[in-house]
């Protein structure tokens, strides 16, 4: 999606609208057309490419020599200088990423370059006055104008990414990216702002806390917990299928369905959970500085978990999102088993629901998702809230406990 400003000061947040085209509706003569471009494309860029990361400096004169075989527009791809350049990242990569080895055709969403929007369709040029025009839904024109409301009055840059696949053949993508540039918000004042706490778990998803502190007092407006979809379901519902499929019920299409939902591909799960993390946070704010906090595990703690790369892709979501609102956000982890009052080392009881975390020491307690929470607020200097977070049914052997206070 092009390179990174590289501004001292400023950071980069971005949206991304995603359609998907059947080839079979396409105009047969300008689709062809298109499949041209991209293999003209694909063999500049593994040219360019591979001589970017061996160094070889004829390579990528020679890479941008035949570049020229391409209408203008797609020529930004190589330039260094341009929003869109695809190669800002070739000396970090550890092998050649998919995405370019199957670049998609990229260039500005304006009239005079690659693709425009006219009407209420998304016009691509090929070339030689050639074009292909493909329908826009209108919920994807008032998603994009949405997008823009919320960041105005500042400018949005809009890209495209057109990408087809030979081993996808019967489908073609397109991607609606859109930018925005600001300065890097400043730390608000904790007094007076909202604070909300994210903190992402192996076992639970994703927990939050939504608080208000004058400097005096802190009090707890909301704690939402946003749970995966039901993978425990998910897999009754693949082991039926394969049963069917077994006995010989619509074997293709049951072991298809199968295959489905035993894959566990949360990626929209968590794009939702942080969009919905930001806009509480904006309704409960109303007007007020908002800071938060994301506590995402290290890779150790969730190594081998089925939601590992769900929850640490919250990080890049979630800093994304914050970049794009100009949200003040950090992410640091704090102790979840370690008690916030007096520091001795809590202990654990399991119950059907809640884990819950208790110190013998000096009788707190609370759910243990909740406890890096006071830690965060220690460390911003504010005052405790009133414990537990949320009503807790305290099993027997804690209400025997003395040191509980029930």
């Amino acid at each position: 999606m092009g390179g990174r400003n590289g501004k001292e000061g400023v950071v980069e947040g971005f949206r991304v609208l995603t359609l998907l085209y059947r080839v079979s509706e396409l105009p047969a003569g300008a689709f062809q057309r298109l499949v041209e471009l991209f293999k003209t494309y694909r063999a500049v860029a593994a040219l360019y490419f591979w001589s970017k990361r061996l160094n070889l400096e004829k390579g990528v004169e020679l890479a941008l020599e035949r570049a020229r075989q391409l209408p203008s527009y797609y020529r930004h791809a190589f330039d260094e200088e341009s929003r869109v350049y695809q190669f800002s990242e070739i000396r970090k990569m550890k092998g050649p990423r998919k995405i370019v080895l199957k670049l998609p055709l990229v260039d500005a969403l304006h009239p005079k370059c690659g693709a425009y929007i006219e009407s209420n369709k998304l016009v691509v040029r090929l070339g030689g006055r050639e074009r292909l025009e493909l329908p826009l839904p209108e919920r994807a024109l008032k998603w994009l104008q949405e997008k823009e409301k919320e960041v105005a009055p500042l400018k949005v840059t809009k890209i495209v990414r057109i990408q087809w696949r030979e081993d996808k053949p019967e489908l073609l993508k397109v991607q609606i990216v859109l930018r925005v540039e600001r300065l890097k918000p400043l730390t608000p004042d904790p007094k007076g702002a909202l604070l909300v706490y994210a903190d992402a778990n192996s076992d639970y998803g994703i927990a939050c806390v939504l608080a208000l502190s004058d400097g005096a007092e802190t009090k707890v407006l909301e704690t939402p917990k946003l749970r995966p979809p039901n993978r425990g379901r998910r897999l009754r519902a693949a082991a039926k299928r394969q049963a069917a499929a077994a006995y010989g019920h619509k074997r293709g299409v049951n072991l298809a369905l199968a295959r489905r939902s035993t894959r566990f591909r949360a990626k929209g799960w968590v794009k939702a959970a942080a969009a919905q993390i930001f806009k509480k946070a904006f309704q409960i704010a109303n007007g007020r500085s908002v800071i938060m906090n994301f506590d995402i595990p290290d890779t150790e703690s969730i190594k081998d978990s089925y939601l590992q790369k769900t929850l640490l892709s919250l990080c890049k979501v979630s800093k994304n999102l914050a970049n794009w609102f100009g949200v003040y956000a950090t992410f640091e982890c704090y102790p979840s088993t370690k008690c916030p009052f007096c520091g001795s080392e809590l202990e654990m009881i399991y119950t059907r629901r809640t884990r819950i975390a208790y110190c013998r020491n000096c009788g707190f307690y609370d759910d243990r998702d909740f406890v890096p929470f006071y830690h965060w607020l220690k460390e911003l200097g504010l005052p405790m809230p009133k414990w537990p977070l949320q009503r807790i049914e305290l099993p027997e052997e804690l209400r025997r406990k003395p040191l509980i206070n029930s």
